[in-house]
């Protein structure tokens, strides 16, 4: 090796440090969904766990792939049915009701929704990234779901 720094003590050391040091750095990217993960408010909200998705069923005979995807989560007292198209993210909450959905995304841009009586929203376009859905029912019960990647 042209210069042979390895026989002084000094630069060997600077270079171990370097080298350490960036090893030690955290990813910007587990920072942050470190930070979207700990909510305080998260606290008394009911968890819903995903428990249905229809890109996880067997393969059945043909080759042919279902142009939806659909997802459900379900917590204590809440579900929520997914499908995702092309284009949008169809959803509908069980029990049915009329609320205001937050789309969160790990980048913390969060847009929002409306649920009509029915429980039925739609969210255009489909995030890009992994996402959440939070909401409050009308009768105070605060659902958010598991993180989702499309």
């Amino acid at each position: 090796m042209p210069g042979e720094w390895w026989t002084d003590d000094t630069v060997l050391l600077a270079r171990l440090e370097q080298a350490w040091s960036a090893v030690q750095q955290v990813p910007a990217e587990f920072v942050d969904a470190g930070r979207a993960a700990f909510v305080p408010s998260d606290v008394d909200a009911e968890l819903a766990e995903l428990t249905y998705d229809s890109q996880c069923e067997p393969a059945g005979t043909r080759n042919d792939t279902a142009p939806l995807r659909a997802l459900t989560f379900s917590s204590a007292s809440q579900t929520i049915e997914l499908e995702v198209t092309g284009d949008a993210l169809l959803g509908q909450l069980v029990p049915p009701c009329a609320t205001r959905i937050e789309v969160q995304p790990r980048d913390g841009r969060s847009a929002t929704v409306d649920s009509d009586q029915l429980g039925v929203f739609t969210v255009t376009p489909v995030p890009d990234g992994p996402f959440r859905l939070r909401y409050r029912t009308p009768s105070g019960v605060s659902v958010v779901t598991g993180w989702i990647a499309i």
